[in-house]
């Protein structure tokens, strides 16, 4: 079995298998690599949401004494 790949015809379909090999290896490492990529900016962009939510809600002015401020809307 091994004798066919030192005919002619074994080099080519070797170089051929080997070469569909390692295109097949690069196609899914590049996939990978690009779930990866997606994922890690899906959370980067999650986290900034989140800690802009916690930032505008820590800005708002909540004391006791606004409550009787006019806002300059009527109320009936």
């Amino acid at each position: 079995m091994i004798a066919i790949l030192f005919t002619p015809v074994g080099k080519y379909i070797t170089a051929a298998f080997v070469l569909v090999m390692l295109l097949g290896t690069a196609y899914v490492k590049i996939g990978e690599d690009a779930v990866r990529q997606v994922s890690a900016q899906s959370t980067t962009d999650a986290l900034k949401r989140t800690q802009d939510a916690i930032a505008a809600g820590d800005s708002v002015d909540v004391s006791p004494e606004r409550l009787l401020e006019d806002d300059g809307n009527r109320r009936d």
